[in-house]
């Protein structure tokens, strides 16, 4: 056992960093890749405990983490299906708690940490004589040795971004060769001159949406970071581009919203100076997309059709306030879809599953109760992005900085896009959102670090 706790300690960073970059591709892989991970740091506490490292947490922060856990725990009592609650609760926040276990005890390196290494303030791996008389092969071992010695944060967010340029590309392929997911995603009868949407390695168009949100803010802030470094900017501006060209394909009226308004906090928090060139990618953004995009603009305001989905979230929204009033302890984790059907007056088929409400606030309410979303809100909001606002402000290096401005934006647009859909009931996307926090806080760890040195 020893020898074995010996192997895995040298592998699981590589296991995380691998499980982190394959989220958006395949659930039930990223699933796989998740447990194996996760046993592989439990044998090495078990065997030598551990890691030596200060806390990321503090005491009442890891307090406000156990007790969010009891009250999804406690809530499978008061589902209608106690049974597939309590699984749906092991699966998938059995998940999101093993990442985020390994991901906060192995997802820094002290020595790293205190090197303060960047892809941007280290010599340019270019220039270096190394890689001028080295072959392929030999440059490929250089930037994988290059890449190893970032911050462990870095890597993880590169490892986010770099994957994000396979799912865009994907995305604006299927929109090139038409693919149109069966069909259930298009309704010609409202919007006569939408053929396709796109939703690339992820279950639909408005999850797909909804991650490439992310991937435009984070990228948005590196672009910003990274002035003086023109190949790396250069890398960034594609990485984003490519995600808001996708972006614009899924049709998503509300992530559309929730990118457009993180871009116009984005000018206004960081970046004043980018109002116009915003502005000029919304316009060509509409240029681009023709007349789909702009039927899809009407509708927003009820004046194209009288578009159902429209109408149909807000009958969910109504549902969700009957079931919030008449369940005030929720109606379980997973609850939501056992008990809409009762609630259920504006659809025809009564056999429809509904698994959430469309607003991500509203659905935590109906399943957790008001005690489960404040517990959420202190987490997210008296947590993480406290963390993320210092970093963005005062970050003591560029990526500091750009991992803080990263997540305030990402923070926007999920708030944004969670308004009028809950693409995080995903587990998938629900990786990504524990992911991101998790990092943060890492960041907010080195950056205090750096303060007392």
């Amino acid at each position: 056992m020893t020898k074995l706790a010996n192997y895995l300690e040298n592998k699981i960073w590589y296991m995380l960093l691998f499980t982190v970059a394959v989220i958006p591709l395949e659930q039930e892989f990223t699933s796989f890749c998740v447990a194996m991970t996760f046993i592989g740091a439990v044998i090495v506490a078990h065997v030598k405990g551990l890691p030596q490292q200060e806390n990321v947490l503090k005491p009442w922060q890891q307090g406000a983490f156990y007790l969010l856990l009891l009250i999804s725990v406690g809530s499978v009592y008061f589902s209608l299906d106690r049974f597939l609650s309590f699984w749906n609760l092991i699966y998938v926040v059995g998940q999101y708690a093993a990442l985020f276990f390994v991901l906060l005890r192995y997802g820094r390196s002290s020595e790293q940490d205190r090197a303060h290494l960047t892809a941007c303030e280290a010599e340019p791996l270019t220039q270096s004589e190394a890689w001028k008389n080295a072959d392929v092969k030999q440059r490929l071992a250089l930037v994988w040795q290059r890449f190893g010695t970032l911050p462990r944060p870095l890597q993880l967010i590169s490892a986010f971004l770099g994957v994000s340029l396979l799912v865009s590309a994907i995305g604006i392929a299927q929109k090139i060769f038409g693919v149109t997911a069966e069909g259930i995603w298009v309704d010609p009868a409202q919007f006569p001159d939408l053929k396709v949407r796109v939703f690339s390695t992820l279950v639909n168009p408005n999850i797909l949406a909804g991650y490439l949100v992310l991937v435009v803010a984070y990228s948005t802030a590196f672009f910003n970071q990274t002035k003086a470094y023109k190949k790396w900017r250069l890398t960034f501006l594609i990485t984003g581009l490519l995600a808001a060209v996708c972006l614009l394909y899924t049709y998503s009226r509300g992530n559309w919203v929730a990118c457009a308004v993180m871009l116009l906090a984005f000018c206004v928090l960081f970046c004043r100076k980018a109002f116009i060139p915003v502005l000029g990618g919304g316009a060509a953004a509409l240029a681009l997309g023709g007349q789909a995009v702009l039927q899809r603009l009407e509708s927003i305001r009820g004046g194209y059709g009288g578009d159902t989905s429209i109408a149909l979230r807000m009958a969910y929204l109504k549902s969700t306030k009957w079931i919030i009033e008449e369940f005030p302890l929720g109606v379980g984790w997973y609850g939501y879809r056992f008990v809409y059907p009762t609630y259920n007056f504006y659809l025809a088929d009564k056999n429809v599953i509904m698994y959430h409400c469309h607003n991500i606030f509203l659905n935590i309410w109906a399943e957790l109760g008001a005690h489960g979303l404040l517990i959420f809100l202190v987490i997210w909001f008296g947590i993480f992005l406290p963390a993320g606002w210092k970093l963005a402000y005062h970050g003591r290096s560029l990526w500091l900085k750009a991992m803080g401005r990263g997540y305030v934006l990402a923070t926007v647009g999920i708030i944004i896009g969670g308004l009028t859909d809950h693409v995080y009931f995903n587990t998938q996307m629900g990786l990504l959102f524990w992911t991101l926090g998790g990092l943060t806080l890492l960041c907010a760890g080195i950056n205090k670090c750096s303060d007392e040195e």
